[in-house]
């Protein structure tokens, strides 16, 4: 077990059971679709996220597990949409929704985990944090809209790259720790909420990194998606802010159909080059921000777990 989930298993289990209530169908045809996809969700990072941060502020209650159960759903969502849209054929080491199910099924599929969720949030009667939920999905499609206005456009800034990956993950995370600190003082939740954004930066940082990984088996997921279609994720902004005279050769190779040999080329430069460890000192980098921004919340466990997750983001893949 991750050393920041330490006695979070029951209120994860409670997590897991709203999910699954959420999703539960009369119709025969999509309750087995359900049971089929199985366990679909990971390690609930943002669940736990909110789950910490309520205990630094006080006791979990059954408005978190529910909260945490919409946010994961709409996590879930956007994989089986970004793997349909990056034909991935893997995700935790299992076949990705589209090839199991079909490219149509799929779609569905994932709006249906979105619209439980909302349904589950309304549920509560809680008018803030249904608007912070609606709101924060809005930026989550314009996110992932944004990536593929800008996918091959080579001369895609570093400034720009970051406000995609805020839309596409850390306003998730942002908000997973945002709603974990209602009812705290406005202080607290906008240490919450800095802390939830840090950590969400580093993950998708550290998650582009990964693209770039040897292993795909041990990974659990297919790898080299971003490169092949041409996104601008940090490691290759950063190879092409160095590249000096032979950025214009570069960029043809990112902005083009390159070779199966040409992408292989363009990673290991990537690798060698420095470009891929510069990135993830960047996502070392938002850690410390997000351990920093816990000076903000009630000292104890909770917070040091807090902090132990945060590291966990990166730590987890190199």
């Amino acid at each position: 077990m991750i050393a920041a989930y330490v006695g979070l298993a029951p209120d994860l289990a409670e997590v897991e059971r709203h999910m699954a209530l959420a999703l539960t169908s009369r119709e025969p045809t999509v309750a087995a679709l359900i049971d089929d996809l199985g366990t679909f969700h990971g390690k609930l990072l943002r669940p736990a996220l909110l789950l910490l941060t309520a205990r630094t502020l006080g006791k979990v209650q059954t408005s978190h597990h529910q909260l945490g159960a919409a946010l994961e759903l709409i996590h879930t969502a956007t994989l089986i949409h970004d793997d349909l849209i990056d034909d991935a054929d893997t995700r935790r080491s299992k076949p990705t929704a589209h090839v199991r199910f079909g490219n149509t099924t799929a779609v569905l599929l994932g709006d249906y985990f979105y619209t439980h969720a909302f349904a589950l949030v309304a549920s509560q009667r809680n008018p803030d944090a249904m608007l912070r939920l609606v709101t924060t999905t809005n930026v989550i499609c314009r996110g992932e809209l944004h990536q593929q206005c800008v996918a091959r456009a080579t001369d895609t800034g570093e400034a720009e790259y970051l406000d995609v990956i805020y839309g596409k993950t850390a306003c998730l995370t942002e908000l997973a720790a945002e709603l974990g600190a209602l009812g705290g003082t406005p202080t607290e939740i906008a240490a919450a909420a800095a802390y939830g954004r840090a950590c969400g930066m580093a993950f998708q940082i550290a998650d582009d990194c990964l693209d770039f990984a040897d292993n795909a088996e041990k990974v659990g997921k297919t790898l080299g998606t971003d490169l092949e279609r041409g996104r601008m994720t940090l490691p290759v902004i950063r190879l092409l802010a160095q590249a000096g005279s032979r950025r214009v050769q570069l960029a043809r190779g990112l902005a083009g159909d390159a070779s199966a040999s040409e992408l292989a080329g363009l990673r290991q430069e990537i690798i060698a080059g420095g470009a891929l460890e510069s990135a993830r000192d960047t996502a070392r980098a938002y850690v410390r921000d997000a351990v920093a921004a816990l000076q903000g919340l009630p000292a104890g466990g909770p917070r040091d777990q807090l902090a132990e997750l945060a590291r966990f983001i990166v730590d987890r893949e190199f």
